[in-house]
This record gives C-alpha cells, sequence and structure tokens, in this order.
C-alpha cells in the first residue's frame, strides 16, 4: 500500500510541471527584448536584470493600479459577504418555521447563478449613468460603481454555501442561547459565524480573488486610466506594449505574483472550506 501511495507522486509531479511551465517560461523570456524573444525564445536570458522590472513597474504606474483593484475588493467583499450572511441567516431558519417560503427565497438567489453577466451588461451601464445623475460616485467612470455590482455579484454562490452550513448547526444551540438571555444578533455573530468559520474563509478568498480579476463589468464603465484595475491595465498593456512583448509580460508577472502569494497562503483555508461544505452538503 505504501508503494502506491508513492506511485500517486508521479502523475501529481507531472501535472505541476506542467502547469507551472508557462508561469516560469513567461518569467524566463520577461528578461529578453522583443527582438530576442521572437529570435531565440527557448534559450536562458543572456542576463537577469531585474532594471527591466523596474523600468516597467514606473512606466505602468502599477501602484495606482493596485490602489485601485483593492480599494474594490475592500469594500465590495466585507459588503456582500454581510449581505449573503444575513440572507442566509434567514433562509435557513425560515426553513424551521415555513419551508415554502424558505425554498421559495433559496432558489430565487441561487437563480442568479444562471444569469450571464454579459448578458445585463447593458443594463448596468445604463442603471449606472442614471445613477450616477444623483449620486456622483456611484456613476460612470469611477471605482466606487463597481462595489455594489460587485458585492451583489457574490450573493448566489455565498447562499449556496452559507444555507447548507447553517441548516447544519443544530436549532437547539440557538435556543439555549436565547434563554440565556443572548439576542438574535447575537446568536447571528456568536454562533452562527463562528460555527461557519470554515465556509466563510473559503468564500472570502474566492470573493477576493473573483473580484481582483473581473474584467466584463469594469472595461464597460471605466474610462480613464487612472481609474483602471490591474485586468483592464493587462488589456491595456496589450496595445500599449504591442510591439514590446518583454514589458508586456514583465507587467503581467508583477500582476500576477501578488494572486498566487494569496492563494498560497490561504490555499489550506480554501481546502477546509470546501471540504467542510462537501461534506455537510
Amino acid at each position: 500500500m505504501p508503494k502506491v501511495n508513492k506511485l500517486i507522486y508521479i502523475p501529481a509531479g507531472l501535472i505541476i510541471i506542467l502547469m507551472s511551465f508557462p508561469f516560469v517560461w513567461g518569467f524566463l523570456l520577461s528578461f529578453k527584448d522583443g527582438i530576442e524573444i521572437f529570435t531565440d525564445p527557448i534559450s536562458l536570458p543572456r542576463s537577469f536584470n531585474f532594471r527591466l522590472y523596474i523600468d516597467t513597474y514606473k512606466e505602468s504606474h502599477l501602484v495606482l493600479l493596485f490602489k485601485n483593484s483593492l480599494i474594490v475588493t475592500v469594500l465590495s467583499v466585507p459588503l456582500g459577504m454581510l449581505f449573503v450572511f444575513l440572507s442566509a441567516f434567514s433562509i435557513a431558519r425560515l426553513d424551521q418555521k415555513i419551508k415554502w417560503m424558505s425554498s421559495f427565497y433559496y432558489y430565487l438567489f441561487l437563480s442568479g447563478m444562471c444569469v450571464n453577466i454579459i448578458i445585463i451588461l447593458r443594463s448596468l451601464y445604463f442603471i449606472t449613468m442614471y445613477t450616477g445623475k444623483n449620486v456622483a460616485p456611484l456613476g460612470l467612470d469611477s471605482l466606487y460603481s463597481l462595489v455594489p455590482i460587485y458585492a451583489a455579484g457574490g450573493i448566489p454562490f455565498g447562499t449556496l454555501l452559507y444555507v447548507s452550513a447553517m441548516r447544519s448547526i443544530p436549532i437547539e444551540m440557538e435556543e439555549a442561547a436565547i434563554i440565556d438571555g443572548c439576542s438574535l444578533f447575537g446568536v447571528m455573530f456568536r454562533i452562527n459565524f463562528v460555527l461557519c468559520m470554515p465556509v466563510i474563509s473559503a468564500l472570502f478568498i474566492f470573493s477576493v480573488l473573483g473580484v481582483w480579476n473581473e474584467f466584463p463589468v469594469a472595461s464597460m464603465l471605466l474610462n480613464n486610466y487612472h481609474n483602471y484595475t490591474l485586468p483592464l491595465a493587462l488589456a491595456f498593456f496589450k496595445s500599449e506594449f504591442s510591439r514590446d512583448y518583454g514589458s508586456m509580460l514583465r507587467a503581467i508577472i508583477m500582476i500576477l505574483i501578488p494572486q498566487l502569494l494569496f492563494f498560497i497562503i490561504f490555499q489550506k483555508r480554501i481546502i477546509d472550506g470546501v471540504v467542510t461544505e462537501g461534506i455537510k452538503g
């Protein structure tokens, strides 16, 4: 049996090599100029001059782009998770009293997963345009206009995870807490929130990565480069550095590294949350 377990590492190692090859190859190519990339793309770079990264970093204003993505992520992810938590708690507890109403709202929220964002882009554009006439920060070409859209966009998937997790919590625990004098909000945040922490952690990570990498809505609502998020900047680099693939690759590598580090740091949380939800579901 131990020999069989060791054999599993062979295909796993091959998969890791195949998955990491594009990133490693792109990293090596980023130290070459455009001509060298086309004439000799396979060989190692002549030198690892990180000054090239510094120059690209300054030219592309990555600090501004990171700040924009960070602002949108920090505002939209907690807001969306709060909405999901409150709605999931209501649906899960309605299941104990009015089952048909609980099922109705549950599937109503889940129906949002069936709607492709591309289909509603036109509607979002006009809604944002008219909203901006009354509330300027939520109008077109404003970072803050993305916040309510991103927060609402994560509700269907978050409801799917939260409701099944909350339904697995015994109602007797909440009743005992209420008898001891705990308020409704105390029950929600001292019992349900704590017991759902693995699922909450996983959803937080998925939400951060989803908002950080979102492109269609941002490309529709933002026009000014100074308001661009990182995914929009990548599309801009494609046209800006159309003849300088070295600069394009360096910009892409610098944008990808924080996401890779984030995923590596929190990968245990992701696995724990998904496994916990799978067992409860």
